[in-house]
């Protein structure tokens, strides 16, 4: 199951086509998924409705840490949280990560900003000069109860 973040928006859409290509070729199976709007409560709602009508769902994938606890809270309230795995983006402390650590999500991810080198480019174009590259990769980190205390595990 995916609940998605705003559709119209970048980060929404770039989400969304990177689980879709990330599960290309697995027996991962998409049953149902909800533009969620980066809500909690909507989130939670979409759940309540994919819960009835979908009883074998057993990952939940969302497109925000709140998005991923609204989920939590309709299977917890349905008796079904244990079934299943909830996995989130964003990685923040108080939402993310205390809900890794507290079990709830089973895994989230940091969503880098790229702020730094935004404003790295922006200074070198001010000074006339070539900005330091024209493609970044941004590196996130993956969280998971196991690595939490380590700072997670970068990836590339």
């Amino acid at each position: 199951m995916e609940l998605k973040g705003l559709m119209t928006s970048i980060p929404g859409q770039d989400r969304n086509a990177g689980f879709r290509k990330g599960i290309e070729g697995s027996d991962i199976e998409v049953v149902f998924d909800a533009d969620m709007r980066w809500l909690q409560p909507n989130a939670q709602s979409e759940m309540e409705s994919a819960l009835t009508r979908f009883p074998d769902i057993d990952l939940v994938y969302a497109h925000n840490d709140p998005g991923a606890y609204g989920a939590y809270l309709a299977a917890k309230a349905a008796g079904r949280e244990k079934d299943m795995f909830f996995v989130g983006i964003d990685g923040l402390p108080q939402e993310g990560l205390a809900y890794v650590e507290r079990g709830i999500l089973s895994a989230t991810f940091e969503y880098p900003t790229g702020g730094k080198e935004a404003i790295t480019s922006a200074l070198a174009i001010l000074r006339g000069e070539e900005p330091p590259a024209k493609h970044v990769v941004l590196p996130s980190r993956f969280y998971t109860k196991e690595n939490l205390a380590q700072g997670g595990q970068w990836l590339q």
